[in-house]
């Protein structure tokens, strides 16, 4: 019998200690910072710094960091990509409410290959066309698509995401 008050009191004992370091790992997590949005490989981590850019919009009007204005949110898109076409009315819905002036786009390809996302995009953002080459997706070192970043004026990511539900865009507005 003195046997099993014996285990009876290790197994207490065991369990005791599982629930002290279940509730320290919560207070923990508690505790740590909120970044904004997840980590993704592949694209700029939240609190980087954009690189240097220079691009065109389908107007013709000049694109740099030097134009970002207040929160930005910009999406890159890829014809063909089924997650893209997806995401495509949340990011219209998002950059209605931050406006166009702070929205950008970003497609791959030409206008041609553009096309199905052109009449959704042009309303709502700044559209800029691209290659896989240029500055823009090496600014923002985009490697999938879609990506969105929600960008502060300074050209510093405050979220990034591969869904627009990654991003607090109600604070970009």
């Amino acid at each position: 019998m003195s046997v099993l008050y014996g285990l009876v009191a290790l197994f207490g004992a065991i369990t005791l200690l599982n629930l002290l370091l279940t509730f320290g790992i919560i207070r923990r997590l508690r505790q740590r910072p909120a970044t904004g949005s997840a980590t993704y490989p592949g694209m700029l981590p939240s609190g980087s710094l954009v690189g240097d850019f220079t691009a065109r919009d389908l107007l013709g009007q000049p694109l740099s960091r030097a134009d970002l204005d207040g929160r930005t949110l910009i999406g890159f898109f890829s014809p063909g990509c089924d997650a893209c076409t997806e995401q495509l009315p949340a990011f219209v819905a998002a950059a209605r409410s931050v406006g166009p002036r702070r929205c950008w786009a970003v497609v791959t390809g030409d206008a041609e290959s553009a096309s199905p996302y052109l009449p959704s995009l042009e309303p709502v953002a700044r559209v800029v066309l691209e290659n896989e080459d240029d500055s823009l997706l090496s600014a923002f070192s985009v490697q999938a698509f879609p990506s969105f970043f929600v960008v502060d004026a300074t050209g510093r990511v405050v979220a990034g995401g591969v869904a627009v539900d990654d991003l607090p865009v109600a604070a970009a507005a």
